[in-house]
């Protein structure tokens, strides 16, 4: 979700040790922010809170993200060169709104604006002097929340997206090619929702096509931004960095909302948290609700209820967070803080045995490049927030007649909750219940990057600040990890369980199951769990595409048979689009499984059937066939049942599509065709069934014959549904409406209209019952 205190921390001990590195970069400059998606690992964090989703600190997700972060740093900095760097900023509408409208009304300044959301995005363009493009960083706040929260697939969300969409443009496509690097960074997303169609609704039809909506819009203003940038940045580069302890933290009273002298709270959290934010994520517990104050315990919720008596007015759950509250910040008296009104405590930041939820010592920093500004805020700012904040730094900088354009670079080097205006704090809606501090804390941030502007201005550095605490060796509430992986005794792992069909069209999902390990015994860092392997000609195989790619999903699946609850599948899935060819195709899974036994890792990989997919067909759509007996072929069901020669006219069960096998966009004599019916069955002509039986009569054994029946009733794509088409009407030219056509099916035998309104698929040569008028 965040860059964390703990991943900053790692990253910058890494660089450090790093004798390529730590001659040139350090804290100063080296600014670490994230795209905020709700939907990633967790427990990578050396504070508590953050790691709840996955109860508790996993060590291996922290190794796993900072070695990524800085090894791309390492790349980045081997690969580096003369370039130069172009700005371009455009507005971005109908793409989010402001999803805590309400509070945002209350703030003093809020007529002074047309819009309650920021709608400029803005993009530097990164490439060599040579003329390589090399990267692209855009600017634009929203909260990367367009997957709800009950998806549960691992997803970089909209912005994620849009980087992918960005990256394949350019030929990048990792972790099969790495090169462009193009990245969709936030900024002040806290009050700003990609959901513009409602509660968690991205306006598509599946998540799935929420996210890539919303990354879409991104990536075409990113784009039209990109390919329209031609203002240089030049001039001065410069930077500033300090830790600050926030709480008892001195604010001039020319930064505060009341005009007095303060100092920051101890940390805490509000009740009103707990309710979620109404508009992308609500928690849905009874008796919890935004705008939970002070003033309003006891009228509207009770905050000293006892468990059972909350239990017993409907509020089960409100009663045991209520209990845990009051256990851990010290029971009913002195409950709240009066620094902190009027926010009701739910929480100390700081707990009991020393357990920290979120870190007291926070990194701030500002970058100049130039015209441009980069704020690195270690937390989510609201709009109005940032908006004061950016016209305070415009205010000290823009003088100068360089500065022109501030940017606040959200969730940068540490995570501390949001950033609310004071009036937006008195509200107590969600962001307000998170803004830990108390209701200056924007005045703080103010005051602390006024002080660094003015350092970069008057050429000084401000003080480092006092060094947060390292928490690595602290950690008391371990993830738990995977135990071992289990499998029946006759099975395998990465044997396919469920295969992947023979054929598939564009627009239709391949798909197939394995015997599979836990994915957190191995991450396959820049390999990958699923693979799209595309057959060459010389019969090796190519892998086209991976999980990393939008057309693909890998999901990893625990096994609740009873025989086998330490086994797991993992089902690979990929969408089949038009940007690759039509040609042979497999899936193949690869991981790792832990034996029980001794604690080993053992890696295994398995691959499904060869499958065939057809990429390039025009099908042939409003055919209907019409027999000798002057009756058309029935698809029973519109698709599902059997086939028949029994309609006098046209209806939707009488008409289907032709599909071309041969991909020429020409249906001719001999080809090989498919016939699809309304609901997506196939025609499928039966198998030939052939028996000696003796003859009294002739006093030999004699061949007997059965089967060949004609069913569309095959949802799949097989050797049977297939037909060789003869144009009796036009031997070479294309198929035409009222051409006489005859199917023969892969047993060798043709579709027969029979004098019973039957149809079958058994005659050896064709007659007249074998041809067929089209009808377009």
């Amino acid at each position: 979700q965040s860059i964390t205190q703990g991943v900053h921390q790692g990253v910058l001990e890494k660089i450090a040790a790093d004798n390529t590195l730590s001659p040139y970069l350090n804290k100063n400059n080296v600014m670490l922010t994230a795209t905020h998606t709700h939907v990633g690992p967790g427990g990578y964090d050396h504070t508590a809170m953050l790691n709840l989703s996955a109860l508790g600190y996993d060590n291996d997700n922290f190794n796993v993200v900072v070695n990524g972060i800085y090894q791309s740093i390492k790349d980045s900095f081997t690969s580096k060169a003369e370039g130069n760097i172009k700005f371009a900023q455009g507005k971005l509408t109908g793409t989010s709104i402001n999803r805590a409208k309400e509070m945002y009304a209350v703030n003093d300044d809020a007529a002074d604006y047309s819009t309650d959301t920021n709608e400029y995005m803005t993009l530097i363009k990164l490439a060599k002097d040579n003329g390589e493009e090399v990267g692209m960083i855009n600017w634009f706040g929203m909260h990367n929340v367009s997957a709800s929260q009950s998806f549960r697939l691992v997803s970089s969300d909209n912005k994620g997206v849009a980087s992918q969409l960005f990256e394949d443009l350019k030929g990048t496509q990792p972790p099969l090619k790495t090169g462009f690097v193009a990245a969709f960074a936030n900024s002040e997303e806290g009050d700003v929702s990609p959901n513009t169609c409602g509660i968690e609704d991205s306006c598509g039809a599946t998540e799935e096509e929420g996210i890539l909506l919303v990354a879409t819009k991104q990536y075409d203003k990113a784009l039209s931004l990109y390919n329209s940038a031609s203002a240089s940045i030049t001039g001065t580069l410069a930077a500033q960095f300090q830790y600050v302890d926030m709480p008892g933290y001195q604010v001039a009273s020319q930064y505060t909302h009341s005009g007095v002298a303060t100092a920051m709270c101890e940390g805490a959290i509000g009740w009103s948290f707990t309710a979620g934010q109404y508009w992308d994520g609500p928690s849905h517990i009874d008796g919890i609700f935004e705008g939970m104050t002070q003033d309003n315990e006891g009228v509207t919720w009770n905050q000293s209820g006892t468990l059972l008596g909350n239990v017993f007015a409907g509020y089960p759950l409100l009663g045991i967070m209520d209990a845990l509250s009051n256990l851990t910040v010290g029971g009913d008296n002195g409950v709240n803080d009066a620094c902190q009104y009027p926010k009701p405590t739910f929480l100390n930041t700081k707990m009991i045995d020393g357990v920290t939820l979120y870190t007291d010592t926070l990194p701030f920093q500002i970058f100049q490049l130039g015209r441009l500004v980069l704020v690195g805020v270690p937390g989510e700012m609201t709009t109005m927030s940032a908006r004061r904040l950016r016209a305070d730094l415009k205010a000290i900088m823009g003088p100068q007649g360089e500065v022109e354009n501030v940017i606040i670079a959200g969730l940068a080097n540490a995570y501390s909750g949001y950033i609310t205006t004071p009036e937006e704090y008195a509200t107590q809606h969600y962001a307000a219940g998170h803004t830990l501090w108390g209701p200056e804390t924007l005045a703080a941030y103010r005051q602390i990057f006024s002080q660094q502007a003015l350092a970069i201005v008057n050429g000084d550095t401000v003080a480092p600040g006092p060094t947060p605490n390292d928490l690595s060796n602290d950690q008391i509430i371990p993830a738990l990890g995977v135990v071992y992986d289990d499998k029946r005794l006759w099975e395998t792992f990465g044997e396919v369980t469920t295969d992947a069909a023979s054929t598939y069209f564009a627009g239709e999902t391949a798909k197939a199951t394995f015997r599979s390990g836990h994915p957190q015994n191995n991450f396959k860092t820049m390999d990958a769990f699923l693979k799209v392997q595309q057959k060459q000609n010389d019969g090796s195989w190519l892998t086209v595409l991976t999980e990393n790619d939008i057309q693909t999903e890998y999901h990893w699946i625990r096994d609740t048979s009873v025989d086998c609850l330490a086994c797991s599948n993992a089902r690979l899935e990929w969408v089949i689009d038009d940007n690759l060819p039509s040609g042979t195709y497999r899936l193949r899974h690869e991981g790792h499984w832990k034996s029980g036994w001794d604690g080993s890792k053992n890696a295994y990989s398995g691959t499904s059937r060869d499958f065939y997919v057809y990429n390039n067909l025009t099908p042939i759509t409003g055919v209907s066939l019409l027999g000798a007996h002057g009756k058309y072929l029935r698809a029973d069901g519109n698709g599902g049942g059997d086939v028949r020669a029994d309609r006098t006219s046209i209806g939707s069960h009488e008409t289907f599509s032709l599909l071309d096998l041969d991909e020429d966009n020409c249906l001719k004599s001999g080809n090989t065709v498919s016939i699809r019916t309304g609901n997506n069955h196939f025609f499928s002509g039966d198998n030939i069934d052939t028996r000696s039986v003796w003859s009294w009569d002739s006093w030999s054994f004699k061949t007997v014959e059965s089967g060949g029946g004609l069913r569309a009733d095959q949802s799949a794509l097989g050797s049977w549904e297939r037909f060789t088409l003869t144009n009796h009407t036009d031997g070479s030219g294309c198929l035409a409406n009222n051409d006489t056509i005859s199917l023969r099916s892969t047993h060798g035998r043709y579709v027969v209209a029979e004098s019973n309104d039957d149809a079958n698929a058994n005659r050896k040569s064709i007659g007249s019952w074998e041809k067929f008028k089209v009808k377009f």
